[in-house]
């Protein structure tokens, strides 16, 4: 049984859905008669390429022709309707793309005047699958084609079409149709067939077609089809997968209010409601798309309001992100769908991306409350900087303080050696002060380090998803293994080690950060009750231990 899109196929030009810059044009030259012989029609499929040029292959030969639009009722117009014709040749380049199927079907055929019209039509469907050698054996017909021929190149991808082709063909570009005229046309189609429609019915075809009129025609004939006469959006379900658009909306919500505990309370929800993440990702993918379009386009904000219970569920997220933060959302997302492709948990990566939503100053309250005893921990930083200036500056000051002032009090000696000392700390600290540094901050450029790493090493990144920070102690920052030859082969393996170093510090614009690393159960052990070993890990690193 024939689709919607064959049945109901524009024969005339004011037929044609919103194409209207192409079919004027063409109705003024066929009525004044000023024509060239190779036509170049591009653009997206199903937007009505071919459509137009049968149109013309039947408006050229016309015999009753009225105001450049085809009669439809001589016998040269439905010849060429019924493909019964045989001044009108239609060929497929993707099947006929070689030197011999040219030459036969158009080179020695186009030798031989036209049968029964005055003119010869050669259609050449997805042109830019011709071979070189076929484009180079047709050239020379385009460049001087006999009076009676004429040759209409439909493509989808007009660059492949070699140059020498391009600057003998009248170029027309074809565009994917607005929801406007998809609505007007999909309602006629309904119309004629005695279906009534619902509104959001429409907007999940229009979303589906993206622009592409032959699959919106053909989708209502599949949801026509059902035998139901009023089609809603339970219907289009029934064909359409509709996806999770609703459960991506409402996560959406939950990242834009920063909240991660929120956000990942309601990811383990909907695993425990067995929803597929694998598809989720591209559901959220059209979500970011979706509020961009907002964001830069008033009238679609404004369709928020009146549309599906996913698009009023988005209005909520227009103010919550800026447009660089939804750029980086889809970064994000397309870079953990990759990985869930090459093995990664789906719910874990989908949590991953909430995570990479929170600033560095987020959830940073656990380290600030600990704040106090930071001035006692955070002496020993020097000795991990290695900055000469810093163990230099008490050497000079005692030498000074000896040969200056022999016997003066020390009381003096302290007023004197204060500035200077602060003096040189100060100069350090401007020389190593890149911005601090905070666990909050590396968890949330985790994925960015890891996307660095894996510019150097395409191995490393496969053992550090599986790794955290853990903990940030001066410009000490600590990473969490699951196993100690994980460890090993990162920290222990000094080249490793650097790789990672050098992309922990342009991430987070730090030149003096220091990589370490800690077995996850050696931290069990240490938070079980096993005060010693908490005691050696500050020992070795200063600080204290910042609970996540």
């Amino acid at each position: 049984m024939p689709s919607l899109s064959q049945i109901y196929r524009p024969q005339r030009f004011a037929d044609v859905t919103g194409q209207q810059h192409i079919t004027e044009t063409l109705r003024k030259e066929l009525a004044t008669g000023r024509l060239g012989h190779v036509f170049l029609f591009s653009g997206p499929r199903g937007v009505g390429k071919t459509t137009t040029a049968r149109i013309l292959a039947k408006a050229l030969n016309c015999k009753n022709l009225t105001e450049g639009e085809p009669c439809t009722v001589c016998e040269s117009c439905k010849n060429t309707q019924d493909n019964r014709s045989f001044d009108a040749i239609e060929l497929d380049a993707a099947t006929n793309n070689g030197v011999d199927a040219v030459r036969e079907a158009i080179i020695e055929h186009v030798r031989f005047a036209p049968a029964s019209g005055h003119r010869k039509v050669y259609i050449l469907d997805e042109a830019h699958m011709l071979s070189t050698a076929a484009w180079n054996a047709l050239l020379k017909t385009l460049e001087e084609p006999p009076e009676y021929a004429f040759f209409i190149l439909a493509t989808t991808e007009w660059h492949k079409v070699p140059a020498t082709i391009l600057s003998r063909s009248q170029q027309f570009a074809f565009r994917r149709i607005d929801d406007e005229n998809m609505r007007a046309r999909l309602l006629d189609l309904a119309k004629a067939e005695n279906w009534t429609i619902d509104d959001g019915a429409i907007r999940i075809l229009l979303k589906k077609a993206d622009g592409c009129v032959r699959d919106a025609e053909t989708l209502l004939g599949q949801v026509g089809g059902l035998g139901d006469s009023h089609i809603t959006e339970a219907t289009v379900g029934l064909v359409i997968p509709v996806g999770q658009q609703e459960k991506a909306a409402e996560l959406m919500v939950a990242w834009g209010k920063r909240h991660f505990g929120d956000s990942w309370n309601l990811v383990e929800r909907f695993a425990d409601e067995g929803v597929p993440f694998t598809p989720l990702f591209d559901d959220l993918i059209q979500c970011v798309e979706d509020l961009l379009a907002a964001d830069a386009l008033p009238t679609k904000a404004e369709q928020f309001r009146s549309g599906s219970a996913a698009e009023k569920l988005l209005m909520e997220c227009l103010q919550c992100f800026t447009p660089s933060e939804l750029h980086n959302i889809a970064l994000s997302l397309f870079e953990r769908r990759r990985d869930v492709k090459m093995g990664m948990d789906p719910v874990f990566a989908v949590q991953l991306v909430g995570l990479s939503l929170l600033s560095p100053t987020t959830n940073t309250t656990p380290q600030n409350t600990k704040t106090p005893e930071a001035p006692t921990k955070t002496a020993p930083i020097p000795k991990v900087m290695k900055d000469k200036p810093q163990e230099e500056v008490k050497p000079i000051s005692t030498e000074e303080k000896v040969i200056e002032v022999v016997e003066q009090s020390a009381e003096p000696i302290e007023t004197i050696s204060e500035p200077i000392q602060q003096e040189e700390k100060k100069s350090v600290q401007t020389e190593s002060e890149a911005p601090a540094v905070s666990l909050a901050m590396v968890r949330s450029q985790w994925l960015e380090i890891i996307r660095v790493v894996d510019e150097k090493n395409h191995s490393l990144p496969f053992i550090l998803k599986t790794a955290s920070p853990y903990a940030v102690e001066g410009l000490n920052v600590i990473i969490k293994f699951q196993y100690p030859f994980h460890m090993d082969r990162l920290i222990g393996d000094g080249k490793n080690r650097g790789i990672i170093q050098e992309a922990a510090r342009a991430v987070l614009k730090n030149d003096q950060l220091m990589i370490e690393g800690i077995v996850a159960a050696d931290v069990a052990a240490a938070q079980g009750g096993a005060p010693d070993m908490v005691g050696n890990i500050l020992q070795a690193f200063g600080g204290s231990v910042v609970e996540s």
